[in-house]
């Protein structure tokens, strides 16, 4: 820089200078920029300054400039720019040193920011207030990248130091203004306030200037005693005569007091009114003292608290029967305040506790909890105090209080808020309910004990509804055992499944029967049927169960248990067909002996008495009769024998088969009753001998039966292959019977041996039955009971 470079330097930091020291911020600065920016020959100086955005980040903006080439998109580019982005130069200012850069050696944010101007070189200086970056002196120069010296560097931050004394004398200048301004302000709304004090508080004001005798009092003063302003005449040296004479010595006790020794005065005493009444005032006053300490001026207040004192005495008498009523409270409770501190309790909370009155009184509510539980008291009473409204404390906690000997015991803590004084207090009701909780855990544990008890039981334990299907409202866990089918599928309306779908269609009819007589006549009941099971297995329930009913008698419900007893009437099939075996062949032998042994006999004898035949005539008379009665008792004998042999043996099953052998049965009921008969087979291939027979003396006995008490007409008898099933049924069109009030497998009709031989092989007899609608007889067999398994 030549001297005149220099001298043009030296003379615009000077001017700058100058301009800062001796105008308005605002002024000076942008005397001092227009200086900077003709005498150093830079494109544009400028001022930042740092400030907040709403979301709190710090951002600056161009505040002051001058420009040999004004521009305003420049100008908006400068506006509200991040500054901690520019990591380096924010750093370097914040330490108070200036910052220089050139574009060719930019990079980064600082690179894209000149860009946008096209900037060649820019110089920083920090502008530091109150050792704070407030903002910074710019120098920037849009033709070249331009370089300052040490020297120049050091007098710009010179004046950047200026810029900154400039703020700071600125900001004492304003600070000072504001402090007159407010004080000045003060002045005149305190002498306001104690105008409008004077006029329109309700309170009394009294001036006394002992050192000129005189006194002042406000109109309320006088209205407040009844009186009309300047009605009373002596008010210095009379007032004490206004005052009740039980009051009257203290208060100018406490008076002079005050004057004397300056211990500070206030005081309530009773004044009496213009009508001779006495009302309560609070009286309150400031004294002023001189370099002598004698005093020159009393300011003071006389407040008629005449109904809040009354209301305070009755607000004490109420507050006494509080505290009786709190006190002779049967329950142990207690007035606690947010702190937990215990302000009040009933006497019974000392017999609870343990404690004495007197140790009571200095303890806190939750000393008398166990540690382990202060703290969720704790939240529950902060819980309490944000939202008051009467309620359990005990809700979800398991709370116990501790005596003073340390034992614990059971208690239900109710709170209920209570204002006193305008503070929201708590009351706390403690009811000692160890005898309560014990018979509920003991119930628990009974209960738990009882659901051990079920839950390994080995058949199903169950409470359903009295309706079509038996629509479970508890079953057991076994039942998933038993019938494949898990609990919840048995719940909901509707369920998956209902336990009456489980049993076998056939039977449905009958279990339900039995189930609704023994209802009617309210005593158990004990059923035994087949239910298909999830895995489409047959298998065989035996159940037990109660009705459950109102104080009217209506069914409510059933209660009972179930068990599987598949293992037990297979082990009885197996016992009851070697019996059915057993007498089957007892009956071939004992037949076989009849046919084989005695009928010869019999024939031999009779062929022997027919062969002397010719001889008879030459017997006489009665010799003839007997012998002829003799042979017809001998055809007789065969005749039976035959018969005999043939009931207990008919060579039509085992020879012929099971139609032919029933078709011989049907045709003696039509030909020796005059009954109307039909037989149906679909068999394709007959059933093993054990099947057959059994069918076949089934259907002897439906036969006898039918002969002895149907009174029927017709009979129909039907043997078919349905699915995987072998059904027999024979019915007839007879007088019918009301099998709900019978036991048929106990009353007769033979229909427990039919039931028994069926089950034998594996299958199952129902009967049917209503007054004048006659009789069924269904018994089913497995199909596997064909002798090559041919199915329909």
């Amino acid at each position: 820089m030549n001297q005149k470079g220099i001298d043009d330097f030296l003379l615009g930091i000077a001017e700058a200078t100058n301009a800062l020291i001796s105008l308005k911020l605002d002024e000076g600065l942008k005397i001092a920029l227009r200086t900077l920016t003709e005498n150093l020959q830079v494109t544009m100086s400028g001022v930042y300054v740092n400030h907040l955005d709403e979301a709190g980040n710090l951002i600056t903006s161009l505040r002051y400039y001058s420009s040999i080439d004004p521009n305003p998109e420049r100008i908006q580019n400068n506006q509200n720019i991040p500054f901690p982005q520019f990591h380096k130069l924010y750093k370097t200012l914040s330490s108070g040193r200036s910052f220089e850069v050139i574009f060719s050696q930019s990079e980064g944010a600082l690179r894209k920011h000149l860009e946008l101007d096209h900037t060649m070189s820019v110089a920083l200086f920090p502008i530091m207030v109150h050792g704070k970056l407030w903002g910074g002196l710019s120098l920037s120069d849009m033709e070249v990248e331009r370089r300052w010296s040490i020297s120049e560097k050091s007098l710009l931050l010179s004046l950047a130091n200026s810029v900154g004394a400039a703020i700071e004398r600125e900001q004492l200048e304003l600070e000072l203004e504001e402090k007159v301004r407010q004080r000045t302000v003060e002045l005149e709304d305190s002498q306001m306030r104690f105008q409008l004090a004077i006029e329109g508080t309700q309170n009394g004001i009294w001036d006394w200037q002992p050192k000129k005798n005189e006194i002042f009092w406000s109109e309320n003063m006088y209205k407040n005693l009844g009186y009309q302003p300047g009605e009373l005449t002596d008010i210095i040296n009379g007032f004490y005569d206004l005052v009740h004479p039980d009051d009257r010595a203290e208060a100018n006790k406490r008076f002079v007091a005050y004057l004397e020794e300056r211990i500070p005065y206030e005081m309530e005493f009773r004044l009496k009114k213009k009508n001779g009444d006495y009302h309560w005032f609070k009286s309150t006053c400031k004294a002023l003292w001189d370099e002598n300490g004698e005093v020159v001026r009393v300011v003071g207040s006389h407040a008629d608290i005449h109904q809040s004192k009354v209301y305070t005495e009755l607000l004490a008498q109420q507050e006494e029967k509080f505290k009786a009523v709190i006190r002779d409270d049967p329950n142990a409770l207690f007035l606690v305040n947010k702190s937990g501190e215990i302000l009040l309790y009933s006497n019974r909370s000392v017999d609870v506790f343990g404690y004495s009155a007197q140790e009571l009184s200095r303890m806190n509510i939750e000393d008398l909890l166990p540690s382990d539980k202060r703290e969720a008291h704790g939240l529950n009473m902060k819980e309490f105090f944000e939202k008051p409204y009467t309620r359990s404390l005990t809700e979800g906690l398991e709370l116990k209080g501790r005596k003073k000997n340390g034992s614990l015991f059971w208690i239900e803590v109710g709170l209920s808020p209570v204002s006193v004084e305008g503070e929201t207090l708590v009351m706390a009701v403690v009811t000692d309910v160890s005898k309560k909780k014990d018979a509920e855990i003991k119930l628990e544990q009974s209960y738990r004990q009882m659901n051990n008890l079920v839950n390994n039981l080995p058949g199903i334990v169950y409470q359903c509804r009295n309706d079509q299907y038996w629509t479970m409202d508890y079953i057991s866990p076994a039942c998933e055992q038993i019938t494949g089918y898990a609990q919840k599928e048995f719940y909901g309306s509707p369920s998956n499944i209902s336990y009456a779908d489980l049993i076998v269609a056939e039977e449905r009819e009958e279990i339900w029967g039995q189930v609704q007589e023994s209802l009617s006549r309210k005593v158990p009941f004990r059923v035994t049927y087949r239910i298909k099971d999830k895995a489409g297995e047959h298998k065989w329930m035996w159940e037990q169960g109660v009705g459950v009913f109102d104080e009217q008698g209506a069914v409510l419900g059933l209660e009972g248990c179930i068990f599987d007893i598949s293992p037990l009437i297979k082990n009885q099939e197996k016992i009851n067909q070697a019996i059915y075996t057993a007498e089957d062949k007892e009956r071939r032998r004992i037949a076989s002996d009849l046919h084989d042994g005695v009928q010869q006999i019999l024939g031999a004898s009779s062929l022997n008495l027919k062969f002397i035949e010719k001889d008879v005539d030459k017997l006489s008379d009665k010799v003839r009769k007997h012998y002829q009665k003799s042979l017809s008792f001998l055809d007789e004998g065969i005749k039976e024998t035959r018969n005999i042999a043939h009931r207990l043996m008919p060579k039509e099953v085992e020879q012929l088969g099971f139609d032919s052998a029933i078709e011989q049965l049907l045709v003696e009921l039509k030909n020796n009753l005059g009954i109307e008969v039909s037989f149906y087979n679909n068999l394709q291939s007959r059933l093993n001998s054990e099947a057959e027979l059994g069918l076949y003396r089934v259907a002897q006995e439906a036969f006898n039966n039918i002969v002895k008490y149907s009174q029927a007409t017709h009979v129909s008898i039907q043997l078919i292959a349905i699915d995987d099933e072998v059904q027999l049924m024979i019915e007839d069109n007879g007088v019918g019977f009301d099998k709900n009030k019978i036991d048929l497998y106990s009353n007769g009709f033979g229909l427990s041996g039919m039931k028994n031989r069926i089950i034998s092989l594996s299958g199952q007899l129902t009967v049917d039955s209503r007054p004048g609608r006659g009789t069924s007889i269904i018994a089913w067999l497995p199909k596997n009971l064909m002798k090559d398994g041919a199915a329909n």
